[in-house]
């Protein structure tokens, strides 16, 4: 075996001795956790207690014969109770299958002998199973249980593949020192003790199980009998709500130590690696999770033309590499360079408008945070740019073994192996996404702006002559412009789910741009994003009409055809990403209203009524856009990629019956498949009719610049007079909020969740008294 110092990179010297000593905001977060916690599990003791005790006093009672029938039946029922309270504390939370392969130190020597030794350097303990995982993550998982409370259990180390492919050695250190310091912390025992309460709450809340089943049995007996069942089952209720409510209050405590625990972490990694070497790994993950994301995506679609990528980690790469090439930056997911002449101490990687999370770390603070944290006592150190693969021992293997575990392991030998980078080359050899267009077409829509293709052919501008119009394309301050558009999205999307609930600010506080947001703020920087978003959006319309006119202008001084091919193809583009837009947004719709009346177990009369109105809507939609795609006139080229010989009668329509109060569960089903199907075809038109347009303008500026004439042009594609449309920010306004019931049952709102806890706290209260009194 080789010796670990060939492998295990150098740390840092001169550390402050205090750098990872817990601070006082630290401490103070982790004693009102603490005490939070306490008081809870005093009141559960406390409630449990009562209910035993209730059940205690009619056995006694039984024993002296002088148990009523009355008293019998509270009795029996606070002993179902205490069993209830009781069972959820000894429950066992088994780990789940991280869906790896699990490799042994006799597998893989370098890599244990390297987390031996990151783990004694922090001061963890050594992980007890290792398994490495394809995705873009590291991670550490246990069993849980009421012991571990009072004995720790052993932690089990995930180890990305994804992750490992995309960092340096140095990095992969960093944030493999950043998950092991986590237990490295003294006061790690108070995440660890709230997260155990916060699995035996949600057993208790979320499981059914015999109890249910008894009270279920009960209630459907007699009527004479049924009234027990349906007060134990109530009292069940209120008992999960009370402890639910009153659990929710710790977690926001402990979120608060959190994000104190989170940025201690990162300094125990700056103690062993130094201050660069965990933000360049963050820097680095956010390009390698959508690397990550679109190699799956092609793998998915050649596993259904018959083919296997057998490494799908060279697959990431070189996604990677081909974003560099389609955003013609060359420092896309790659360790960030500072300067020259800058001040390494003071230099940031992440601004605060784009400092978000990496997937792996989507809980944690944002990145510029965690940035200024790292660096609040800047420590140098060299990172060790060798590749994370060197940790094993056959890193080929590896990664073919993890790669084909992807696909179904009785048909791996049907298909026929494909390199992983011809594979992605496939997947970006589209003419749009040529280096010259800046990433201007890159999952983004240049039509959706617009009403119709009659105002983009009229907006936009043009110089005098073609040359000088095609001059003033695609210039370098589009980049930038692209790159706010999708940061200003990001901070946008961010906000609304911060808005809505459905993402919680790390540590309880809302941080935007490096101030802190009251959540009654939200709208109002929502609003000042959406001006920003706009004058960006504007700069943006104007490019990509004058992009079109100019072309238009250069096909004008050729004629032959040439300017009526160029504005069909302008129309159909408009014409079918709208429609496909509508469609699938009206899908969106019927989706989402179907979630949100069915969030309680029940369908009540005005939800029908609701889900209905709403099926009524898409099947005017879906039908007025089946109208129109009958009508297209697709250029020959296009309809023979389609690959449907008569258009009119073999396009697919949307020619569901009308829904009705009968058959609209299974017409759901149905038109959610039908609406799909459409909607797919009409992006494959739109992705075909997009290539048309950037190949014609692209062979007319080769012609311009060869001074050649071009041959006749082709009939150009004719669409219906109308047809629907949705312009971007019109989309249907989906229900985020579910109802004032459903919210009061789900306890979602400060007003439903204080309404449950005094509901339930009455019950519960009312419930122990009356047994006292009658027992």
């Amino acid at each position: 075996m080789s010796n670990i110092s060939d492998v295990y990179p150098d740390s840092p010297g001169n550390i402050p001795a205090d750098l990872t000593k817990a601070s006082a905001k630290f401490k103070k977060h982790a004693w009102l956790a603490m005490m939070g916690l306490t008081v809870f599990i005093l009141i559960y003791l406390l409630l449990l207690c009562c209910f035993g005790f209730i059940a205690f006093k009619g056995f006694e009672l039984l024993s002296t014969g002088e148990l009523t029938l009355v008293s019998g039946a509270i009795s029996v029922c606070a002993a179902l109770l205490a069993i209830f309270m009781a069972k959820s504390l000894f429950a066992v939370r088994r780990t789940s299958d991280p869906r790896g392969i699990e490799v042994t130190r006799d597998d893989e020597p370098k890599l244990f002998s390297f987390l031996e030794e990151l783990a004694d350097e922090v001061g963890a303990p050594k992980p007890h199973r290792v398994f490495l995982t394809p995705e873009v993550n590291a991670a550490v998982f246990y069993d849980l249980s009421l012991l571990n409370l009072f004995f720790p259990s052993k932690k089990n180390l995930i180890i990305g593949m994804g992750l490992t492919n995309t960092l340096n050695l140095g990095e992969l250190k960093a944030v493999l020192a950043h998950e092991f310091g986590h237990f490295a912390q003294g006061s790690m025992i108070v995440g660890r003790w709230v997260y155990i309460a916060q699995q035996i709450i949600s057993h208790m809340v979320a499981t059914r199980d015999w109890l249910d089943s008894i009270v279920r049995f009960i209630s459907r007996i007699d009527l004479r009998i049924a009234w027990v069942g349906w007060i134990l089952a109530l009292i069940i209720w209120s008992i999960r709500s009370l402890v639910d409510t009153l659990f929710n209050l710790v977690v926001v405590a402990e979120r608060a130590l959190s994000r104190e625990m989170e940025f201690n972490a990162d300094l125990v990694a700056v103690s062993v690696t130094g201050s660069d070497a965990l933000v360049n790994a963050l820097h680095k993950l956010q390009s390698a999770d959508h690397a990550w994301q679109t190699a799956i995506d092609v793998v998915q679609n050649e596993a259904g033309n018959k083919r296997i990528v057998e490494d799908i980690f060279e697959a990431q790469t070189s996604t990677l590499a081909e974003m560099r090439r389609i955003l013609n930056d060359k420092t896309y997911g790659v360790t960030p360079q500072p300067p020259s002449g800058t001040n390494e101490a003071e230099h940031r990687v992440f601004d605060e408008q784009t400092a978000r999370p990496p997937q792996m770390w989507a809980t944690h603070p944002p990145n510029r945070d965690r940035e200024d944290n790292a660096k609040s006592r800047y420590v140098p150190a060299s990172v060790d740019e060798r590749e994370g693969w060197v940790l094993f021992s056959n890193p080929s293997e590896t990664r073919k073994k993890i790669s084909v575990a992807f696909y179904e392991q009785s048909k791996v030998k049907e298909l026929d192996p494909i390199k992983p980078k011809e594979a992605i080359s496939r997947r970006f050899s589209a003419l749009a996404y040529a280096p010259e267009y800046q990433g201007n077409y890159l999952n983004r829509s240049i039509v959706r702006n617009f009403e119709s293709a009659k105002e983009l052919l009229n907006s936009g501008s043009v110089e005098k002559t073609p040359l000088e119009s095609l001059s003033k394309l695609y210039p370098k301050k589009l980049k930038r412009d692209l790159a706010a558009a999708r940061n200003l999205d990001i901070e946008r999307q961010t906000l609304e789910a911060l808005e809505r609930g459905d993402l919680k600010p790390s540590g309880g506080v809302i941080r935007h741009r490096g101030e802190e947001l009251k959540k009654a703020e939200i709208p109002n920087a929502i609003r000042a994003l959406a001006e920003e978003r706009k004058v960006v959006a504007d700069r943006l319309k104007h490019h990509d009409a004058s992009c079109r006119r100019a072309h238009i202008q250069l096909a004008e001084s050729y004629g032959k055809g040439w300017p009526e091919y160029l504005k069909g193809l302008v129309e159909l583009l408009h014409c079918t990403e709208h429609m496909a837009a509508r469609a699938d947004d009206e899908h969106a719709l019927l989706v989402n209203t179907w979630q949100v009346i069915t969030a309680d177990g029940q369908i009540g009369y005005f939800e029908k009524k609701r889900m209905i109105r709403v099926c009524e809507k898409l099947h005017n939609v879906m039908s007025e856009i089946s109208n129109a795609i009958v009508a297209l006139e697709l250029p020959q080229k296009i309809q023979a990629e389609t690959k449907i010989d008569n258009w009119r009668e073999q396009s697919p329509v949307f020619n569901l019956e009308k829904v009705s109060k009968k058959n609209w569960p299974q017409w759901c089903e149905a038109a959610s498949g039908l609406s799909d199907q459409i909607s797919g075809l009409l992006r494959y038109i739109q992705y075909l009719t997009l290539e048309e347009l950037i190949g014609v303008e692209k062979e007319l500026r080769k012609h311009r610049k060869e001074n050649t004439v071009p041959e006749e042009a082709a009939p150009a594609a004719k669409c219906p007079d109308s047809y629907p449309i949705l312009v971007q920010g019109n989309e249907n306004k989906l229900q985020r909020k579910l109802d004032l019931w459903n919210r009061f049952q789900l306890a979602h709102g400060f007003f439903p969740t204080t309404m449950r806890l005094l509901v339930s706290l009455s019950i519960v209260g009312g419930t122990i008294y009356g047994g006292l009194v009658g027992v």
